[in-house]
């Protein structure tokens, strides 16, 4: 039998999700098989987990080996076969990877025997993530410990036992990744193999060696030809040196901050599906959607009202493999304005809600959240007082009867149209700073000037929406900020896509955070990229100063409109 929204007709998903399970079905005795997105939902359509039953003539690690023709066939899912008692020995244990995936909400086909989701229901939340952690630290720590090793090596300039020594660092790595990403770890010794398995699950762990890149390959050669001289006595490789343990270094600390960051992500979707366990999926009113939507916020945060001064649609298409044509999978997303009034602010919330709310209703809402305290907004004024007015312009969605969020707003609070052109020629100076960064720097893809063309980029939207809304953020990662943009221009989803990969990576590298600036490798770009990036925020800055000219003109003629009436 069938369970979820994931498995509705409408999901866009949906017909490859039912070819497969049927496919597992015919060629296997299971008991249950869930479905549910990557920590990072810009991998692939998602993870299926096969569990098979205990009367199954093969075991699970046999059907994992047997089972790659259907694997192959549905290149847009990520596939894991387990036994019953693995998901729930790996429970005891703190592996999250089963808490995150086998859930309730996840399941897309069941059996009167199936009882997996009830181990991570049964949980005790707290104790779970605390051994969780120290199972992580466990295996980083370890990680660390044969590390410590390398710099006695460095000094003694024995490359050969240098470069053997970070190789067996980034397979510990490797593994511990492993676990939390796809439930069990490798024991092979060839780091192509770790990295091919991580990269059905993580994009970034699948390009630690970048194939594209002809240096990471030559690296990832010498690595594995220390490995065979130290392990099997082959030849020692002819090309090791000491800057080659410089490079495999630094790449070896890259890993190690990465690993670390996904595990973080990992422990933040527990936190979700534990949530999601007390909650569980809602049929969507296709009258007035919306009553989901509030329903999932009001769940998540205690809120204080919610309102929605706006929305979008997008037609979207799937590609069936199984039938000719396209027209039945196409579908549309709906995507909301969502302004928050609480008590008390978290920064982190409104990424989760929103996340929330694209799984819960299968990718066919999705929303923009802004949240403020009570107390922010009493001391807001000017600029932001009128934005507040607009916003309560919208529609109410929801008010706790027991508070008044804010005393209504008599009339309309006038722009404080002085203001707005100095932050936005503010904006411009700090912008024409950095672009004169970037283009001094001999047009080489380096950390620092992507980072900079980062900070330009969010201080043009920060501009912009300061002119056209009148409104100042309080988060700041670029795709809020864009999706912030759209409200009132196409400008960000005509210059900075994000349909295809291609797209999506290129955003991930623009919006790395400062602290790939503290582990990455200084050049770890690719010049073509570097240039799309750079033609693309040229572009951006120039149209941005464009519209916010011809904006703030405008409003500069209403506002001597009204004052000569």
């Amino acid at each position: 039998m069938y369970h979820n929204v994931l498995s509705a007709k409408d999901h866009p998903d949906a017909i490859e999700l039912e070819k497969a399970v049927e496919f597992i079905l015919t060629f296997s005795c299971v008991t249950s098989i869930y479905f549910s997105p990557h920590i990072e939902d810009d991998h692939n359509a998602g993870i299926v987990m096969v569990i098979i039953s205990e009367d199954s003539p093969h075991s699970w690690d046999e059907l994992n080996e047997s089972y790659w023709k259907v694997f192959e066939t549905f290149k847009q899912f990520s596939f894991r076969v387990f036994s019953v008692q693995w998901v729930k020995d790996e429970l005891k244990d703190g592996n999250p990877f089963f808490a995150m995936h086998c859930t309730r909400n996840s399941l897309v086909y069941s059996t009167e025997e199936t009882e997996e989701f009830e181990f991570t229901e049964n949980l005790k939340k707290k104790r779970f993530l605390k051994k969780a952690k120290s199972k992580f630290q466990i295996e980083h720590h370890c990680a660390f410990i044969v590390g410590i090793d390398l710099r006695f090596y460095q000094k003694q300039r024995n490359h050969l036992q240098g470069a053997y020594n970070i190789h067996q660092n980034m397979r510990l790595l490797f593994i511990a990744a492993e676990n939390f990403l796809t439930g069990e770890w490798l024991v092979d010794q060839d780091l192509s193999i770790h990295q091919m398995h991580l990269g059905k699950f993580s994009t970034s762990l699948g390009k630690v060696f970048d194939k594209e890149i002809p240096e990471d390959m030559e690296l990832l050669k010498l690595l594995k030809g220390a490995r065979r001289s130290v392990q099997c006595g082959e030849q020692v490789p002819n090309d090791l040196s000491a800057e080659l343990i410089r490079m495999a270094e630094v790449k070896k600390e890259w890993l190690r901050a990465e690993v670390d960051r996904l595990f973080k992500e990992c422990l933040c979707r527990c936190k979700f599906e534990f949530f999601r366990s007390k909650s569980p999926l809602i049929a969507i009113d296709k009258s007035d959607p919306l009553k989901l939507v509030v329903q999932i916020v009001s769940g998540a945060v205690d809120t204080l009202a919610i309102y929605c001064f706006g929305q979008r649609r997008t037609e979207r298409s799937t590609l069936n493999f199984f039938k000719q044509g396209n027209g039945d999978n196409d579908y549309q997303t709906t995507h909301y304005y969502l302004f928050l009034i609480v008590d008390d602010f978290q920064a982190d919330a409104p990424g989760n809600i929103a996340y929330n709310i694209s799984a819960r209703t299968a990718g066919r809402f999705t929303a923009t959240l802004i949240m403020h305290s009570v107390k922010s907004l009493r001391q807001a004024h000017g600029d932001q007082q009128h934005f507040l007015y607009q916003v309560m312009q919208g529609r109410l969605l929801f008010q706790e009867a027991a508070k008044l969020p804010l005393p209504p707003i008599g009339k309309t609070p006038a722009r404080n149209l002085t203001a707005a052109k100095s932050y936005w020629t503010e904006r411009q100076n700090a912008i024409d700073f950095l672009m004169r960064t970037v283009n001094s720097s001999g047009s080489r893809a380096t950390t620092i000037t992507v980072y900079f063309m980062q900070i330009a980029i969010e201080q043009t939207c920060l501009g912009l929406i300061r002119v056209f809304l009148g409104y100042a953020p309080n988060q700041f990662s670029l795709k809020h900020l864009f999706e912030l943009c759209e409200l009132f221009s196409v400008l960000t989803a005509e210059v900075f896509p994000r349909k295809t990969d291609y797209d999506k990576k290129l955003l991930r590298v623009l919006s790395a955070g400062a602290g790939t600036m503290r582990y990455g490798i200084a050049n770890n770009f690719s010049q073509h990229d570097f240039e799309v990036l750079r033609c693309r925020q040229h572009e951006f800055v120039k149209q941005a100063r464009r519209l916010a000219e011809l904006e703030l003109e405008r409003l500069q003629q209403l506002n001597d409109k009204i004052v000569n009436t």
